[in-house]
C-alpha cells in the first residue's frame, strides 16, 4: 500500500467509528490519520506504533460487537 492508500483507509475507518460511536477505536484511528496526513515520503515510525494501538482497539470493539449478537 502507498502512504496515500494507508491515509485513506485510516480516514475512512475513523469516520465509520465516529458515526457508530466506537470511541476508543475512533480516537486511535484519528491519531493514525493525523500522523499519516503529514507530508512525508515514507511511513513514519510513529505510524507503526499507533497502528498497534488501532489493532488492539479494533479487536476489543469487534469482540464487544460479537458479544451482543
Amino acid at each position: 500500500m502507498t502512504l496515500e492508500e494507508l491515509y485513506r483507509a485510516a480516514h475512512t475507518l475513523k469516520g465509520v467509528c465516529q458515526n457508530m460511536g466506537f470511541g476508543s477505536l475512533a480516537e486511535s484511528t484519528s491519531e493514525l490519520t493525523e500522523i499519516l496526513r503529514a507530508e512525508n515520503s515514507s511511513i513514519p515510525d510513529e505510524a507503526y506504533e499507533t497502528l498497534e494501538r488501532v489493532k488492539c482497539d479494533y479487536n476489543i470493539t469487534s469482540e464487544a460487537i460479537r458479544a451482543v449478537e
